[in-house]
């Protein structure tokens, strides 16, 4: 998905386990040192940070240290 922001056209990727038509996504994109997430939903919302801290965020999601705010939303998933 493309999308202007702040005057650049940023290609945003999202997860492929989401929502084969893209509906119900989260959706990120990076621009140098900045980081870009919007939600499928509302694309008109996009939160920025820095691809560090995305970075961090991403190891911490790695490491399971989220885990315990989705318990019970995905069905079980064979990878």
């Amino acid at each position: 998905m493309k999308l202007t922001v702040d005057g650049s056209e940023l290609t945003f990727v999202k997860a492929s386990r989401s929502h084969w038509d893209g509906k119900e996504c989260v959706h990120v994109s990076t621009k140098g040192t900045d980081a870009y997430l919007m939600e499928s939903d509302d694309p008109s919302v996009i939160v920025q940070t820095t691809v560090r801290n995305l970075a961090v965020f991403f190891a911490g999601v790695k490491n399971g240290e989220f885990d315990h705010l989705v318990v019970g939303a995905l069905e079980p998933v064979s990878v």
